[in-house]
């Protein structure tokens, strides 16, 4: 009898992921996880996302293997990817993306084998990109396994990118730190070398299994949930599952605290160093607030898990999958920042990277060739957000601030739909931040807002882990409002 009953509290055990003590127990190692196994990305979706599980074919599958040393100076890693070929024609090579060597540090890669052969790499793109020939084209449909060992050195300086790559103040941020292939469309690989003024994360919807092995004392924060912890040899050895997801990120730090809250099936939790903790709670709160709105208005955010981490930057806050950067500063209650009030500042940007959940992850743009369709969306959504928390009067206050980005370059009638590298000197942040939702007011002007606000959320449905473009969005407002909107893209958009 005992040993029935032993028997059948280990068969539950196994079941429910548990250790004896009650911990999560380590999953299997990503390398040895089957492909099609999708079962470890449960815990990090909503019950409503969880069918995507059962859909999204052909999607790209990375199992990786990270190594954190103590001085966090040189990262090392192996990955393996399943990369299904699902364009039309056959592909004779697969790019990866090298941004460490665009952002003041550097990535080398080694041991590249497809399909478990041995293959000489080309880097390229000033060493940005990496091209892997394949010993025999990739027919549609058909997958192929790419395997390589990859070592980067972190940088102490802020590099590229708006300094998101390295280790500062305190904290290691590693945005894009790892090989990642980028999108093929009508265009060929979308490789090229980053623009200084844009993101530069243009990936298609993926499932990552990241082991992450990192100095004890390190708290680590990254996209997806953590479903394994171990101890090994004075570290901790932790496995994260994220996905669907349009990259991974981590950032990490000795002296950060945590407070938490629960929006529905969402656990946000805000992390700052300890004498930021009511900065971390006011961060906090603004997720909270948007998420209440964004969940709403376009349809619940997919994940269980939502981290808004105080890390140090160029930039005001930044998105990532399940994951936001907010900067140093604005935690700060005595700063001033851009002339208004730390805690001012950092409103608006949670909202913002916020919104980007709906725009930029779920639904995925060209962030270097059209970023208007994730910024300008961003920011009007951080518009109904002041609506729907502060009411009328603060909303209108925030959109006055789209108006004065514009001014900074006169209002000049830049289309809004340019490549980030073709604005020159202010015109980016004033015409894709300013102009851009400008834009998206007086379409939904155009439109109607009821007719309007039906189309954005079938946007967002209908392109879910998708790829979303200018013409698709207006050919979907078109279809919702049954009018012609070529004149107003041609005067906002596209330019005559």
């Amino acid at each position: 009898m005992k040993f029935k009953v032993f028997a059948l509290l280990a068969l539950l055990t196994t079941l429910l992921g548990l250790t004896a003590c009650g911990k999560k127990a380590a999953p299997t190692h990503p390398f040895d996880m089957a492909w099609d196994d999708r079962a470890i990305f449960r815990e990090g979706l909503i019950d409503a996302e969880r069918a995507a599980l059962d859909g999204l074919p052909g999607v790209t599958v990375y199992h990786m293997d990270v190594q954190i040393p103590d001085d966090f100076l040189l990262l090392q890693g192996r990955e393996q990817v399943r990369y299904t070929n699902q364009e039309n024609e056959p592909l004779n090579e697969i790019y990866f993306r090298l941004f460490p060597n665009a952002a003041g540090g550097e990535a080398t890669v080694s041991a590249v084998k497809v399909d478990e052969q041995d293959i000489e790499p080309i880097y390229d793109f000033e060493d940005s990109a990496l091209r892997v020939p394949l010993p025999t084209a990739l027919p549609p449909g058909q997958q192929v396994v790419i395997q390589m060992d990859f070592s980067v050195k972190v940088p102490l300086e802020m590099g590229g990118n708006y300094g998101l790559f390295g280790y500062f103040d305190n904290v290691l941020v590693l945005d894009e730190f790892y090989p990642v292939i980028p999108v093929y469309n009508d265009e060929g690989w979308n490789v090229e070398v980053p623009p200084p003024n844009a993101d530069t994360s243009y990936f298609d919807a993926s499932f990552y299994v990241v082991r992450v092995t990192a100095p004890a004392k390190l708290t680590v924060v990254a996209s997806g949930v953590e479903v394994g912890r171990e101890s090994e040899g004075g570290n901790q050895v932790l496995t994260f599952a994220a996905g669907p997801a349009r990259d991974f990120y981590l950032a990490a730090s000795d002296r950060y605290n945590v407070v938490s809250k629960k929006v529905g099936e969402t656990e946000v939790n805000s992390y700052a160093f300890e004498e930021r903790t009511d900065g971390a709670k006011l961060a906090l709160q603004y997720v909270v607030d948007a998420l209440e709105s964004f969940n709403a208005r376009f349809g619940v955010y997919p994940y269980t898990e939502l981290d808004v981490v105080s890390t140090p930057m160029q930039a005001l806050g930044i998105e990532y999958p399940g994951i936001m950067g907010i900067a140093l500063n604005l935690y700060d209650p005595n700063e001033t920042v851009a002339g208004l009030p730390s805690r001012v500042m950092m409103e608006g940007t949670v909202a913002h990277e916020v919104a980007h959940q709906w725009f930029y992850n779920a639904v995925g743009n060209d962030q270097i060739d059209e970023p208007w369709l994730d910024e300008a969306m961003a920011q009007y959504l951080t518009g109904l957000y002041y609506l729907d928390t502060h009411g009328e009067s603060a909303a209108r206050s925030y959109r006055s601030s789209w108006n004065s980005r514009w001014e900074r370059v006169n209002r000049a009638e830049v289309p809004i739909g340019m490549p980030a590298g073709a604005y020159v000197d202010k015109e980016y942040g004033a015409i894709v931040y300013g102009r851009g939702p400008l834009f998206v007011v007086a379409l939904a002007k155009e439109m109607g807002q009821e007719k309007f606000d039906e189309f954005l959320r079938d946007y967002y449905e209908s392109h879910k882990w998708g790829i979303g473009t200018s013409d698709a969005f207006k050919e979907l407002a078109e279809g919702h409002c049954q009018c012609e909107l070529t004149p107003l893209f041609e005067e906002w958009v596209y330019g005559k």
